[in-house]
């Protein structure tokens, strides 16, 4: 009985992933007809075996594959195409003169709503994002009252490479530094901002 119940569960399993690869293969085939080159993804991990290795080999990857099939090409992560362009010029092309055309942005994954200016769909939200963001973080007197913060967030990171450098055990990864840094300017930023709303309303 017990064996029944698992060629049964093996069956299934096997027909729900045949299922799955030809609809992979049939949609990727759809999208491939109107979109630029690139290396054939397989089913379900798109092109995700080229970083086997590391993330950080992306631009090495992204040269051979532009010598390869040119300035415009086409990697899939999963199910998702992305496209990247060598050329400023055909850049400049899609993201200026065309922008309005490329602006949007694919529905999250998880279904979750977008209210990350990096995420969110173009739209209304996207300009009040867009809004607050030059009207507050990146406004020039916003960014000048937070130069203290920036400047002790950027002699952190200069310490921390120069640690890393003069121990010469290893090459160093400067990406892989950013991200502590960029969270504590961020997080003083946000508590200045709170400290000084506060002081005022006082």
């Amino acid at each position: 009985m017990e064996a029944a119940w698992f060629f049964l569960f093996i069956s299934i399993s096997i027909t729900f992933l045949t299922k799955l690869i030809f609809s992979f293969l049939s949609q990727t085939r759809k999208q491939s007809r109107n979109l630029p080159p690139g290396p054939q993804p397989l089913p379900i991990i798109g092109n995700l075996l080229l970083f086997r290795k590391s993330f950080n080999d992306l631009q090495h990857i992204l040269r051979s594959l532009h010598a390869k099939f040119g300035p415009i090409i086409t990697l899939h992560s999963g199910s998702r195409p992305a496209i990247f362009i060598a050329d400023r010029y055909l850049a400049h092309q899609a993201l200026v003169q065309n922008g309005a055309i490329f602006a949007d942005r694919p529905p999250a994954l998880d279904g979750r709503e977008q209210v990350v200016i990096t995420t969110a769909l173009y739209g209304s939200t996207w300009r009040v994002l867009r809004r607050n963001l030059t009207a507050e973080m990146l406004h020039s007197s916003r960014v000048k009252s937070y130069s203290h913060a920036h400047k002790l967030v950027l002699e952190r990171l200069l310490r921390l490479l120069k640690v890393q450098s003069d121990s010469g055990v290893h090459p160093v990864e400067v990406i892989e530094h950013f991200s502590s840094p960029f969270l504590a300017c961020l997080c003083s930023c946000v508590l200045e901002t709170i400290l000084k709303r506060r002081k005022s309303r006082k």
